[in-house]
């Protein structure tokens, strides 16, 4: 019987930094507009938008496949500027809803461009491989969360690899875990497979480097 990895998109989950030490859970704070149509969960891709808030904080945008300007991730959202983002007495919001709020919402970031995050492989492409992945550039795949779920969809796009530094992420390697193995079956489709990536353009600097 071959191997089944678990298929559970979150978006990106920061791990590490990219000298080693593990993520120390250090963010930035920004802001959503009220007048943003889009979700946000913990997990997604953002960038910087037009304006900020009456206290000073950067707007933020969910980041589009290729934006190559990203500023960070999502790690929590909520009402209060400085946090806690997420309400101890209403745990159920952990997400900023679809649709033009009344007020402005807040967001917390990791957006230390020297963070390794962990996606899920995803998307139509053949199932990526050490040969044919590794320091490789990719996009995102941006979904919405399953049924119940409380956290990004977002997959990394097996589609089209390049060696370009136009794309949203550099892989660095296969996350080494006995619950994340290369499979072959089915052959397309993402196969769940868990991988190392950097932001590969980041908006507070510029791309310096490109895929092998």
């Amino acid at each position: 019987m071959a191997f089944v990895n678990p298929n559970k998109p979150a978006g990106l989950s920061p791990l590490r930094y990219l000298r080693g030490a593990k993520y120390d859970g250090k963010v930035g704070a920004y802001a959503i507009k009220a007048s943003n149509t889009s979700a946000f969960y913990p997990g997604d891709l953002v960038t910087i938008a037009t304006g900020g808030s009456a206290g000073g904080l950067p707007y933020l945008a969910l980041a589009t496949a290729g934006s190559a300007n990203a500023v960070g991730v999502i790690v929590s959202v909520g009402l209060l500027p400085y946090g806690p983002y997420i309400n101890p007495n209403n745990l159920a919001v952990t997400a900023r809803p679809a649709a033009a709020q009344s007020v402005d919402w807040f967001a917390a970031v990791s957006d230390d461009p020297d963070i390794v995050y962990e996606i899920q492989e995803g998307g139509s492409g053949t199932n990526l491989t050490p040969t044919t992945a590794l320091i490789k550039n990719a996009n995102i795949l941006y979904a919405a969360p399953g049924t119940g779920v409380a956290v990004s969809g977002t997959t990394l796009n097996n589609g089209a690899l390049t060696t370009t530094a136009a794309n949203d992420l550099k892989i660095i390697r296969f996350v080494q875990r006995p619950d994340n193995q290369f499979v072959t079956t089915p052959a397309t489709g993402g196969g769940a497979q868990k991988w190392e990536v950097l932001l590969n353009g980041y908006f507070y600097r510029p791309v310096t480097t490109i895929g092998i």
